[in-house]
């Protein structure tokens, strides 16, 4: 008699620390890996992703070009207990960013580990994990978003505010970096061509990125142009104060002009 595929199963006696374990198959092993976790929230009402461990037993297969010999992919699932000790040392604040980033993490449905630090400069949480894009969002908008409403999770009702940031696997840093040539490039094309030059709408948090990578450039200046969520950052030559106090100056006459008035003669 055939194992069923999607079946939860029991675990040994050897293994009691681990509370459940499931086999599940789907067309690919990311689609395996969700039904996995459905089954097991079936079991337990929360399950973060973060706390299973996924083990591929096949990858599966699309076959001929008429699909003949498909075959599934099979994945088993094992829920392990968190690990209660791991952010015992943490900060008040790094905890709270870590609990809540886990929690939103768990509730996207995305398989990731959340490790949050905190700095004098910062409080700061980094997830780790495979295929991020879905937390990332197009250019970033999505774990703008998170990195939003952490920060007012972690502040609270507190009179200094701390700076948190929310990060994916680099993703900040490789950004920044991408932003940043962008910048070098668009300077070389204002000082060129000696007109300004506007970029694409971003987010503050960007256009942060762009105006203090430019902001002590000797030949070019920036501003934020338009309204949210269509402002942008501007890139302009930079007039200097000599040339600004010229073109204001009034015009002045060479010497000194008196008016002369004479009254015609009597007739």
């Amino acid at each position: 008699m055939e194992e069923p595929d999607d079946d939860l199963q029991p675990i040994d006696d050897e293994e009691l620390e681990t509370e459940f374990a499931t086999i599940a198959t789907g067309a690919s092993v990311q689609e395996a890996k969700r039904t996995a976790l459905e089954q097991l929230r079936k079991i337990v009402p929360y399950v973060n992703p973060a706390d299973v461990e996924f083990l591929v037993l096949e990858e599966g297969s699309r076959g001929s070009f008429f699909g003949r010999g498909r075959t599934a992919a099979r994945v088993e699932a094992r829920l392990h207990p968190p690990d209660e000790h791991a952010a015992a040392d943490l900060p008040p604040s790094a905890e709270k960013l870590r609990e809540f980033i886990q929690t939103v993490v768990g509730l996207m449905g995305v398989a990731a580990h959340v490790s949050a630090a905190e700095t004098p400069e910062a409080v700061r949480a980094e997830i780790t994990g495979e295929d991020l894009g879905l937390l990332i969002g197009r250019h970033g908008a999505t774990i703008d978003a998170l990195q939003y409403v952490a920060a007012i999770v972690v502040n609270g009702d507190r009179r200094e505010r701390r700076q948190v940031i929310v990060d994916a696997e680099g993703y900040r840093e490789r950004r920044a970096a991408a932003l940043t040539a962008l910048a070098d490039r668009t300077v070389q094309k204002v000082v060129r061509d000696g007109a300004a030059v506007t970029l694409k709408p971003m987010s503050a948090a960007e256009r942060k990125v762009i105006h203090l990578h430019l902001k002590d450039h000797s030949r070019v200046e920036t501003v934020s142009e338009g309204n949210e969520p269509f402002r942008a950052v501007g890139v302009s030559p930079k007039r200097t104060r000599g040339r600004r106090a010229a073109v204001r100056r009034p015009p002045t006459a060479p010497f000194p002009v008196r008016l002369v008035t004479r009254r015609a003669p009597p007739s």
